[in-house]
C-alpha cells in the first residue's frame, strides 16, 4: 500500500510545476474547455481543492478523466477522486488530499490531477 500512496504523492508534486508554467504565461486553453459529467457519474462533494465523484458505470481512465475534467472545471489546483460506490467514498470532500484515509485512498479507482491532466490510477497490490 506504500507504493499507492507514493505513486499519488509523485503525480501530486508534481501539479505546482504546472501552476508555475501557469503564472508564466503557459497554456490555458484547457480551464475553457467545457466537459459534461459521464451519467453514470456524479459528484458527491466539493472542497476548494478536491471533488469526490462516484462512477458506477463503466471502469475505464477515458470515462474517469471525462468525470475528472467536469467536477473540477476551471479550478486549479484541483483533485478528483473517484470511487465505483457512495458506500466507499467519504461523503465529505476534505479540504487537501492528504485528508483522505489510507483506506479511502485505496477503495478508490484512482485521482483526476487538473494541472497535468492526468488521471493516476490506484493499483491494488495483490
Amino acid at each position: 500500500m506504500d507504493r499507492v500512496i507514493l505513486a499519488v504523492a509523485l503525480a501530486l508534486a508534481a501539479a505546482p510545476a504546472a501552476r508555475a508554467q501557469d503564472a508564466a504565461g503557459g497554456d490555458t486553453a484547457q480551464q475553457t474547455v467545457s466537459v459534461t459529467m459521464p451519467e453514470h457519474c456524479a459528484v458527491l462533494d466539493s472542497s476548494r481543492i478536491i471533488s469526490v465523484v462516484v462512477c458506477d458505470g463503466p471502469r475505464d481512465e477515458a470515462t474517469f478523466a471525462e468525470a475528472g475534467r467536469a467536477a473540477c472545471g476551471a479550478r486549479r489546483p484541483c483533485g478528483a477522486w473517484i470511487w465505483p460506490s457512495r458506500d466507499v467514498a467519504p461523503a465529505q470532500a476534505p479540504a487537501n488530499h492528504d485528508g483522505l484515509t489510507q483506506a479511502e485512498v485505496v477503495t478508490s479507482y484512482g485521482v483526476w490531477v487538473a494541472e497535468r491532466e492526468l488521471f493516476v490510477r490506484i493499483e491494488r497490490a495483490e
